[in-house]
Parts: structure tokens; C-alpha cells; sequence
């Protein structure tokens, strides 16, 4: 069996991705920090590694006798702003598992990104791989990270012929989700009675499929291309709709003016430098919020067999994963 490091295998990505190898023949080596919470993994069938991705040794180990590596560890925190507080664990710790990749001369490195590293486009025009990287989201810590990130990483191709694919994912919505990351958003419209949202709309992607097409990237797909993966190009108001349909819990929804939501943005991006806060909201993320976020998945359906997202799907196993493994009613 071919071995696969998974970095960050307990997040909800990683959990999938752990999931998937398992059921194509792959033999999962999980990263985790020690102690960390493994409810994402609960039944799923792996090598424990216990490691720190900003630990040379640890990381040069970890990688040492692996066939393939998938790097989806990162810091996700939509604050603080600045990306030196993103630069250890997003972009030193990149560059460092792609040391230990070329040293035991990996297969096929495949780097976990962002579809924030490139522009977003309308229902009609939707973003794709050909697109910039938006100047103004170096406003985003994690955003702009990754960005970085992502250029080490095709230097290295670029330079040493280094064997690697970038996949980079919109809004994941399924189970596993134990911390919860994505499921936050899901979990506010399930629970509340009342739900307010932001006028925009994102481009909502299964993350079963989404990890699939990932594990495809093993062996398919161009070495030095980046995928977007991608899913339902929807506003929020049509994604709490589907929340509501899936609970069978009436809500009344009503939407943030853009003029409150920058206010806001504002308000709290002050707040937290004054008081060295770390809050969910700032100028750049309600900016995110009022945009129509849309992509497409085209390359990526074609090229790494990314499955069409159905999100009426991929929302109910979300809720059920929660209502089985969580105090969710």
C-alpha cells in the first residue's frame, strides 16, 4: 500500500481526505498535534503520527517514509490581520514539508490553498484559475498566507521540477466537522430562529467531493496547476433557505444592510487592535461577505474528477454528522 501524509487530518478536510485514501487503497498517515481532538477521525482507518508542522524534526520524520504528501494544515483564524502572525504555521511550515518532500523525493506534493488566492467573478462570469490574486485581501492574514504559500510552492516546481498540484477549496460543507470550522455557518442557521446574513454569496463545495478529487490529484491531473474546487454558486440567503428545508425549522431571515456590515467591520477591526482582540470580524472579511464569491470548477471537474456539488446533499450530512456527534437538536 502507498503511504500518504496528511497534515492536519483532524480538521474537516483532513478528515475526509483521511476517509478517502482509506477507501482507494492508501494507506492515511495522520498529522496531529499531540492531544489533539480525533472525534473527526472517529472509525476512520490510519497511521497516527503525532508531530508539530513547525518542527523540522518532526516534520523531516513524519515525511521520511511516505510515498505522497498532502498538506492541508493551516492556520484558519479570520483574525488577527497581519500576515507575520500567519507566517510560522502557513508559510514557513510549507516550505519546510517541501524540504523534506524533495530529501525523500515525494511522488506527488499536493498543497491545500485557497480559492481566496484568486479573483472571484459573478454567477454568470465566475472566477477561475486564470485570475490575479486580489491585492486588497493582504488585508487578510490567512488569505495572503496562503497566497505566499502557494508561491513557494510553484517556484519549487518552477525551479527544481518539484511534483506538485494546488487544490484550492471554496466553502466546505459536510461532516466530520468537529471543531467546527465551516460548520459554523450551518450551525447558525440551523439553531437560530431568527437568522440575519450578508448580502453576498459563496460558492459552497461537498467536502466529500472535494476530498476525492484531491486524492485524485495523486495520480491525475497537470504537475504545476492549481484546481479550484468548487461547488454551488449561491447567495447566503439561498444557503440558509436550504439549512431551513433540511432542519424543517421555519426561520425568518433577514439580511444586513452593506452599509451596517462595513460599519461593523470597521467597529470591531478597532476594537480588536485597541485591545488586542481577537474578533470574527473586520474590514476585509464583511468586504468578503457583500461580494458575490462565485467560481468555477470546471478544470478541476475535468482534470481531477471534482463531482458536482448537490448542497441540499451535502447540508443534510452535515446536520445529521452534527446531531449524531454534538449537542445539536
Amino acid at each position: 500500500m502507498k503511504k500518504v501524509l496528511v497534515t492536519g487530518a483532524n480538521g474537516l478536510l483532513g478528515a475526509n481526505i483521511v476517509r478517502q485514501l482509506s477507501t482507494m487503497g492508501y494507506l492515511p498517515k495522520a498529522m496531529l498535534r499531540k492531544g489533539s481532538n480525533t472525534l473527526s477521525l472517529k472509525g476512520a482507518k490510519y497511521e497516527l503520527f503525532e508531530g508539530e508542522i513547525t518542527n523540522k524534526e518532526d516534520v523531516f520524520k513524519a515525511v521520511s517514509n511516505c510515498d505522497y504528501v498532502i498538506h492541508s494544515a493551516a492556520s484558519t483564524a479570520q483574525s488577527p490581520s497581519n500576515v507575520e502572525s500567519f507566517r510560522e504555521a502557513n508559510i514557513e511550515a510549507t516550505t519546510m514539508i517541501i524540504e523534506a518532500c524533495k530529501q525523500y523525493n515525494i511522488k506527488r506534493f499536493i498543497f491545500v490553498s485557497t480559492a481566496n488566492c484568486f479573483t472571484n467573478g459573478s454567477l454568470e462570469n465566475p472566477g477561475d484559475e486564470t485570475s490575479e490574486f486580489m491585492p486588497w485581501l493582504k488585508g487578510s492574514g490567512y488569505a495572503y498566507s496562503k497566497y505566499l504559500a502557494q508561491l513557494e510552492v510553484l517556484e519549487n516546481v518552477k525551479k527544481y521540477a518539484f511534483p506538485a498540484i494546488i487544490v484550492s477549496p471554496t466553502f466546505l460543507i459536510g461532516p466530520f466537522d468537529a471543531k467546527p470550522s465551516s460548520g459554523k455557518l450551518l450551525i447558525h442557521g440551523y439553531s437560530k430562529k431568527i437568522v440575519f446574513y450578508p448580502p453576498g454569496g459563496k460558492s459552497f463545495v461537498d467536502v466529500e467531493y472535494a476530498a476525492t478529487a484531491i486524492c485524485n490529484a495523486l495520480t491525475n491531473g497537470r504537475i504545476g496547476q492549481t484546481y479550484l474546487l468548487a461547488g454551488m454558486n449561491i447567495t447566503y440567503k439561498d444557503f440558509f433557505r436550504i439549512v431551513e428545508k433540511q432542519s424543517g425549522k421555519r426561520k425568518m431571515l433577514i439580511q444586513i444592510p452593506n452599509v451596517l456590515l462595513s460599519s461593523l467591520g470597521q467597529i470591531f477591526e478597532f476594537v480588536g487592535k485597541v485591545f488586542s482582540l481577537s474578533l470574527p470580524l473586520n474590514v476585509v472579511n464583511a468586504r468578503l461577505l457583500s461580494l458575490d464569491n462565485y467560481f468555477s470548477n470546471e478544470k478541476a471537474v475535468t482534470e481531477i474528477g471534482l463531482q458536482e456539488t448537490d448542497l441540499n446533499i451535502a447540508v443534510s450530512k452535515s446536520i445529521n454528522w452534527f446531531k449524531q456527534n454534538t449537542d445539536l437538536k
